[in-house]
């Protein structure tokens, strides 16, 4: 990641504590032999090395020349594996579906997530990331409170895996860590085509938390509208926008993306 070879310390780059951990993570990862695998901070190639024994191709993201130099020598014997020295959030993704697995620094994980999640054209089909337990949390919670994250919940559907304790790493981080995956929706909840204008929707809606939404969707949506599908989707209309879940926003969204002869039918009591 950028900038993190002399700053690993404080972007909370901890590295894996042995090789059975690493395989464990690809197994549980369920890479296949058919999968291409990106891995974003490969370090001395720990991880990668466990990836390349299981998925038909790896390509190893590793910023810092030194640590890439380390990982090529580990990785000598594989023919599946390319190790990449450059920063993973520049770097264009693959054009066909690929899968991410990494365990990249504490310090990137909002970056790294904006990188892979931000885009719903990007072919990526699931990405198991180990993050600080609290984020892996925060980002996996059912109502999260923050358009962009209720905006990938639209297109990738986010769990908590398995944690890991400090004793995982080296060196040990203060907290313990989880796994986060991101499993591509199919069908998504908003169709790619509609992605910018429901992020537009949610967005405008955060622009005063605060606010019930009885006040702040009227408009677009008319008071009768907005009631009814209050009641169809399960939320209350004194709720405020953190209190939805991508689910609930979609099917909002899903209202004002209707023709309009068949919008007007929900607006009789």
């Amino acid at each position: 990641m950028s900038g993190y070879a002399s700053r690993r310390a404080e972007l909370g780059q901890h590295f894996l504590a042995g090789a059975w951990l690493a395989a464990e993570l690809a197994e549980q990862a369920g890479v296949g032999a058919d999968d291409l695998v990106v891995e974003i901070g490969a370090g001395t190639g720990v991880l990668t090395e466990a990836l390349a024994r299981r998925a038909g191709r790896v390509v190893a993201i590793e910023y810092d020349p030194r640590l890439a130099e380390r990982a090529q020598a580990r990785l000598a014997g594989f023919g599946n594996v390319r190790v990449v020295t450059a920063d993973a959030l520049a770097l264009p993704m693959p054009r066909r579906p690929f899968r991410v697995v990494a365990n990249p620094p504490f310090g990137s994980t909002k970056a790294i997530l904006r990188r892979l999640l931000g885009d719903p054209r990007v072919p990526l089909e699931r990405a198991d990331l180990v993050l600080q337990e609290q984020a892996a949390r925060r980002y996996t919670a059912r109502r999260p409170a923050d358009p962009e994250m209720i905006a990938w919940g639209a297109a990738y559907e986010l769990r908590a895996g398995r944690r890991l304790g400090p004793a995982c790493f080296r060196p040990q981080p203060r907290v313990g860590a989880a796994v986060l995956v991101a499993r591509r929706r199919r069908p998504p909840l908003v169709p790619a085509g509609g992605s910018r204008r429901f992020a537009a929707l949610v967005g405008d809606a955060f622009r005063h938390p605060g606010l019930p939404l009885r006040r702040g969707l009227v408009p677009p949506f008319t008071y009768r509208q907005l009631r009814r599908l209050a009641r169809e989707l399960g939320f209350g209309l004194d709720a405020r926008p953190a209190d939805l879940d991508a689910v609930q926003w979609a099917g909002l969204y899903a209202f004002l993306a209707r023709p309009p002869h068949l919008g007007r039918r929900a607006q009789s009591p």
